[in-house]
């Protein structure tokens, strides 16, 4: 998502005791302006990797560069820059998931790779309540001032426009904030004092929604955000505050527009900030494929990161489906515990009785004092049903299905409910993924995250089931055959007729199954009847979105009401 070195913390260095006093006194007070209950580790002074201060929103660790502020003579500020880090952490953006989604919106109306303008409009929200206590609005006016010799205006206007603002909300003189460079910015742009005036006028009242708020700023600073040299702004922001990237599971949420953002929009259609082309961008039914199409990295050589969105957001969806598989008793050996003993290290870690060291150790000794039970047959030879679910999926990828990094595939969306009803019914699953060839997860796994980042292989091209591995599987899984899940499209037909001995090993393999169940598009009624005979189950799926409920309505099917017992 981003460059290595922003997500790296950075080096910290201690200071003396007189300036770490400091720091404790202007801490205790920056979070008062607040809340008095907020849980934040101290601030650590950077070394490096810190330019003047920032939060990570992941550790919500505040950071501070001691030797930057010295040299700008901001120590007497220093109250009014963690106060302005914990405001982030607080309210602006508060979380990395409403961060991802204003870039989601961002990157639709503003597409200028990494130029943003997210960072400088959360910190003109919380400037805005810091600045209304007359102690700190000095504090954070002379941090500005202070990067004067800075600025260049034709590098970056919004970022001028945007010390406007602050001249405006503060009245203070016009070129305050913004420098000797002030005259020539108004020479270019003479309707900036205006528009200053209006957002310092309207933009603090549209709260509580933070995306009304942030697409009114873009519609009037988007005016200023092309450059006057080069092809690409850069900002000349000097507080790039937030370091770290969303994560993937929080860029997959952004994914699907909020209630929220959808009362956004629709107030900036009604206000005249968006039109409805831009509207429809943001909310209308092709809005998701325009927000993957807007993820990190999408489209590049640098797209390393797309899956795992893709993966978490398959997994987020398979949520709405959530499914386990059918019962699939087998017999195991009946154990009891025995007595306690003293867990040695070396020994196996699952042997430990972590209930029973608890309640006679507690928790402190009990850690480095675990109590062990093993257990043996409580009569030699003596069998009991075990559950043990497995699931194994075929899912057709072939070129007639849309790519599940691109966009929402539901056949994959399927086959990952499936997969996450076998892991979380303490099931196995594995899954072949097949087109003109086929690429395996062939070994039983338990993790959700494993299947959902497997499931994100695409190989386009023509359909050729492999029914050599499915006769592999049957033999290989004697005794314990797993229920078996084929995902795909009427190009089976094809594939099964087009060797006779095709018919045979699915024959064989229906009969083995535990069952073998075909999720079919739109198939052919005649197929559909023979595959039944053959002992398989067949769910007919007519339409492409309708196969994650068609999912889920087959796991009602195959469920038993009285789970875990024997028959």
């Amino acid at each position: 998502m981003t460059d290595a070195a922003l997500q790296q913390a950075p080096v910290h260095e201690a200071l003396e005791p007189e300036l770490q006093q400091q720091v404790d006194d202007c801490w205790r007070r920056a979070q008062g302006h607040w809340s008095h209950f907020l849980l934040l580790g101290e601030p650590r002074s950077a070394k490096q990797g810190c330019a003047l201060a920032h939060i990570n929103l992941i550790s919500r660790q505040v950071w501070f560069n001691a030797r930057e502020l010295r040299s700008r003579k901001l120590l007497d500020s220093l109250e009014a820059v963690l106060a302005h880090e914990v405001g982030h952490h607080v309210r602006y953006p508060g979380s990395l998931g409403v961060s991802a989604r204003m870039r989601m919106m961002e990157k639709t109306l503003l597409p200028l790779g990494d130029y943003s303008l997210i960072n400088v409009f959360c910190d003109l929200l919380i400037n805005e309540q810091l600045g209304a206590d007359e102690t700190l609005r000095p504090q954070l006016i002379a941090i500005y001032r202070s990067f004067q010799k800075d600025y260049r205006w034709k590098q970056d206007p919004a970022f001028f426009f945007y010390l406007s603002v602050y001249e405006e909300l503060w009245r203070l003189e016009p070129g305050h904030l913004m420098g000797p460079e002030s005259a020539a910015f108004s020479k270019q742009f003479p309707d900036a004092r205006a528009d200053a005036q209006l957002m310092a006028q309207n933009l603090f009242h549209l709260g509580p929604n933070v995306y009304t708020q942030f697409l009114y700023f873009l519609s009037i600073c988007t005016r200023y955000v092309q450059p006057m040299k080069g092809e690409v702004p850069e900002s000349t922001d000097p507080q790039a505050c937030c370091k770290d990237a969303p994560r993937p599971e929080d860029w997959a949420e952004a994914l699907t527009p909020g209630a929220r953002e959808k009362e956004a929009v629709r107030r900036a259609l009604a206000e005249g900030w968006l039109d409805k082309e831009n509207a429809d961008r943001l909310v209308g039914d092709k809005s998701r494929e325009r927000r993957i199409a807007s993820l990190p990295g999408q489209g590049t050589a640098d797209a390393e990161a797309v899956p795992e969105v893709m993966a978490a957001y398959y997994r987020q969806e398979a949520e709405r489906h959530l499914l386990r598989p059918p019962d699939r008793l087998h017999l195991g050996e009946a154990v009891v515990p025995t007595t306690l003993e003293e867990w040695e290290l070396g020994d196996a870690l699952p042997t430990v009785d972590w209930l029973a060291t608890l309640a006679l150790r507690g928790d402190r000794l009990g850690a480095v004092m675990p109590l062990k039970r093993e257990r043996i047959a409580d009569y030699e030879g003596m069998d009991v049903p075990l559950w043990q679910p497995r699931v194994e999926i075929y899912l057709d990828v072939s070129g007639s299905m849309p790519d599940p990094r691109a966009t929402l595939n539901a056949m994959t969306l399927a086959a990952q409910i499936l997969c996450v009803g076998a892991v979380r019914a303490g099931g196995w699953v594995r899954a072949l993924l097949y087109s003109t060839d086929f690429v395996a997860y062939w070994t039983w796994c338990r993790s959700e995250v494993e299947m959902s980042r497997f499931l994100m292989h695409y190989i386009g091209g023509g359909t050729r089931f492999p029914f050599a591995r499915l006769a592999d599987s049957v033999r290989e899984q004697r005794g314990r055959q797993p229920t078996r899940v084929v995902i795909t499209d009427r190009d089976f037909d094809a594939n099964l007729d087009a060797d006779a001995s095709h018919a045979r090993i699915f024959a064989e393999a229906a009969d083995a199954s535990a069952p073998l169940v075909l999720l079919l598009h739109h198939p052919d009624p005649e197929r559909v009847s023979r595959y039944r005979k053959q002992g398989a189950r067949v769910a007919e799926v007519m339409e492409l979105e309708h196969f994650p409920k068609v999912a889920a309505a087959l796991a009602h099917a195959l469920f038993q009401e009285e789970r875990h017992v024997a028959p």
